[in-house]
């Protein structure tokens, strides 16, 4: 009986050896691997993802890049300085507004991504006249942005003085000679009307003369001051008389510049990049603008 208990318990202690192997078996020869494989697999599995949302980011930015260039500027500087000025230029003119100047300052290189250059608009007109040129710029499909803008009340006339700081953008691979065409889509609305309360909204809260100086401003008359011809630049909106000899400087509530020529029946004036010709007689809204500016 003694020899019998013993070999139980002997085969009890060969059974209990040969589980925990087996567990350890189990455990570091197969489950182990098991578990690294399964982790390599996951490991995999995230490097996956990020390499395919990388592509995607990648496909994305490949897509934008090619928008962008349809957009942008030609990729010679002085070819898209030249073509984006006159195109800033006639658009505030086509707006009606006077006295405009446009101006462009070095393009800048960003990080060799690419090239911007910037642009600065002085002007002076009605509400309605900025809303006009504003709506023209921001619609056009061309890759450029408003820095900032600024708008002085001339008195109560109605008029205002504006200045607006632009930044055009030259794109690596921009293959084109000219500007691109099209609007941007970037507007809530591709109606000009809709932004007519802009123009209507007395935003500044001041008392406004609706009276248009530019019919109200008039050359009267023209004498002679110690053998020198002398302008006489009347405003009728405000009963003042500006008398000016060539070369002179001035300043009316409709336009602002310089005398260039006074003969005994007309007048000449530069007026931003506009040169003027005025009769006797006429109003600054008639006068005859010489071509080539």
């Amino acid at each position: 009986m003694k020899l019998e208990r013993q070999q139980i318990l002997l085969g009890l202690l060969i059974l209990m050896g040969v589980a925990r192997a087996g567990d350890y078996v189990l455990s570091s020869m197969i489950q182990g691997p098991l578990r690294q494989l399964n982790g390599e697999n996951n490991e995999l599995r995230e490097n996956i993802k990020k390499r395919e949302a990388l592509l995607a980011e990648s496909r994305e930015a490949g897509q934008k890049i090619v928008a962008w260039q349809k957009m942008s500027l030609p990729s010679d500087t002085e070819t898209a300085r030249s073509l984006y000025r006159n195109w800033l230029l006639e658009t505030v003119r086509s707006a009606k507004l006077r006295s405009a100047t446009v101006d462009s300052g070095s393009p800048a290189n960003r990080r060799g991504l690419y090239r911007s250059m910037p642009f600065n608009v002085q002007a002076r007109g009605t509400l309605p006249q900025i809303t006009t040129a504003l709506f023209q710029i921001e619609n056009s499909a061309q890759l450029h942005r408003i820095v900032n803008l600024r708008l002085s009340p001339v008195s109560t006339s109605g008029q205002f003085d504006w200045s607006m700081s632009v930044e055009a953008l030259v794109v690596p691979g921009a293959k084109r000679k000219s500007l691109p065409k099209g609007t941007s889509g970037n507007l809530a609305s591709d109606q000009l009307r809709d932004y007519g309360v802009i123009a209507r909204d007395n935003i500044f809260g001041i008392g406004i003369n609706n009276q248009d100086p530019m019919k109200l401003t008039i050359l009267s008359a023209v004498t002679y001051r110690n053998g020198i011809p002398t302008a006489w630049i009347t405003e009728q909106i405000n009963d003042r008389v500006h008398k000016l000899a060539a070369g002179a400087d001035f300043d009316t509530t409709a336009l602002s510049g310089q005398i260039v020529d006074v003969n005994e029946e007309s007048v000449v004036i530069q007026s931003g990049e506009d040169r003027l010709t005025l009769n006797i007689g006429q109003s600054f809204a008639e006068a005859t603008r010489q071509s080539g500016t």
